[in-house]
């Protein structure tokens, strides 16, 4: 049963009439107004305002709309401006590749297209093209096609991979091509705007905006893809098949990420997408483009994730830092007096948010170089100084480790393999 109109009608007049907020003006200041009751007359009818300030009709209301617009259109002009810096610079790439033999033996030839970004590591060594390693993995040069902005197709003269960042680097042998800003990846902080560009299913060079929804993420399933270095940054910016190899840019038109998965349902963008962040991109692009290949340190070390329940146990105030689960005997660990159970809390001064930020910190790590590792046993903390040694090296006399994971559900990719169709392709 409803109420009566009657009884709600001072109710209702109150709330409308309360009004709290925060104006920015057009200068920038900010006022505050306060909340105030509605004026009412003896009978205790409200008062309607004597100058009211609504646009009437339609020339009104789009006045009243120029007014507001005023106030967005240095934003709404910079993503215009920031668009028409980057987008020269992103290509679209398609990747023939064999697939599994048919039944007649012959290997099935399929298309996997994704996107990239031209960019100048170093002024001295011409130009590249920034990608992820699964849109060109398994293509040989001459059957990668590479489109650029002015719908000009070239091929590379060759390419390097890094599976464990997903990043690959296409020796475009050319310089004379726009080339984007690279950013800092750690400046690019929760809440900032960001745009993704590239090919979303084939509609090349396009532009969608969101922001940074988180950093730091780490997706087991991606392990399976052999991608180890792991610390996403998270955006709701729309990537879908296509994106992957594309740039994620900041504001100011730089390149903070490259777009490379996404976690969905359905195959296309739910607002969860996964960014390489361009600091860890850079790493992996300055040895690939000088030595084709990329070297990791490493202590010998196997880690897990230290829970609640055991950290409360350690005398740890909460769960932080990665857990060692086991020591190779003859690794630089071992040399230096870590052991299984030891948690890292620190390394060269850097508080240890987890595994996975260990092992990029670790990888990341000039080898030979002694690292100093603050870790805690016996609820204290210790330190050691590690000298890193050649992951190759190290991992070759390592065990297997145990299991970190249960079961995993692989989130979908951008750029999942497709046999040809016969018709044009996305």
């Amino acid at each position: 049963m409803t109420r009566p109109w009657s009884r709600l009608a001072p109710v209702l007049t109150l709330a409308v009439g309360v009004t709290l907020g925060l104006f920015v003006g057009r200068s920038g200041s900010v006022v505050v107004v306060r909340a105030v009751a509605a004026p009412r007359a003896e009978n205790g009818q409200a008062v309607a305002p004597a100058n009211p300030s609504k646009p009437v009709g339609e020339a009104g209301i789009y006045d009243e709309l120029n007014r507001q617009y005023e106030r967005f259109h240095s934003v709404d002009q910079t993503f215009a401006l920031v668009a028409r810096a980057v987008s020269p610079s992103v290509v679209h790439i398609v990747a023939k590749k064999s697939g599994q033999p048919d039944d007649d033996g012959e290997p099935k030839i399929y298309e996997e297209t994704g996107s990239g970004v031209i960019v100048r590591p170093d002024p001295s060594k011409g130009q590249y093209v920034l990608t992820n390693n699964h849109v060109v993995e398994g293509a040989q040069g001459k059957t990668i096609s590479i489109t650029l902005h002015d719908g000009r197709v070239i091929h590379p003269v060759q390419f390097w991979s890094d599976p464990e960042t997903d990043i690959a680097v296409v020796d475009l042998g050319r310089d004379d091509l726009p080339t984007a800003h690279l950013g800092d990846s750690d400046d690019a902080l929760v809440g900032h705007w960001v745009l993704a560009l590239g090919s979303p299913f084939g509609l090349t060079f396009s532009v969608s905006q969101g922001i940074i929804s988180a950093r730091n993420r780490h997706e087991p399933e991606l392990i399976d893809d052999g991608v180890e270095n792991q610390e996403f940054l998270q955006t709701d910016a729309a990537i879908n098949p296509g994106n992957s190899g594309g740039p994620l840019v900041n504001l100011k038109g730089e390149v903070i990420g490259i777009n490379t998965a996404i976690a969905s349902n359905g195959g296309g963008s739910e607002g969860v997408g996964f960014s390489i962040p361009i600091n860890l991109a850079k790493w992996s692009m300055a040895q690939l483009v000088a030595n084709g290949r990329v070297t990791r340190g490493a202590m010998g070390v196997f880690l897990g994730q230290l829970s609640t329940q055991s950290a409360q146990s350690l005398g740890l105030d909460r769960p932080r830092g990665a857990t060692v689960t086991s020591v190779n005997p003859s690794s630089p660990a071992a040399k230096a007096g870590l052991q299984a159970g030891d948690v890292i809390l620190r390394y060269n001064g850097i508080e240890v948010v987890d595994y996975n930020h260990l092992i990029n910190l670790v990888s990341t790590t000039p080898i030979g170089l002694q690292a100093d590792v603050v870790f805690w046993r016996g609820h204290k903390e210790l330190m050691a100084k590690v000298a890193i040694g050649n992951r190759e090296a190290v991992v070759v006399q390592t065990p297997e480790p145990p299991p970190r994971y249960g079961p995993l559900h692989r989130p979908a990719r951008p750029d999942p393999p497709r046999a040809p169709s016969g018709g044009n392709r996305p």
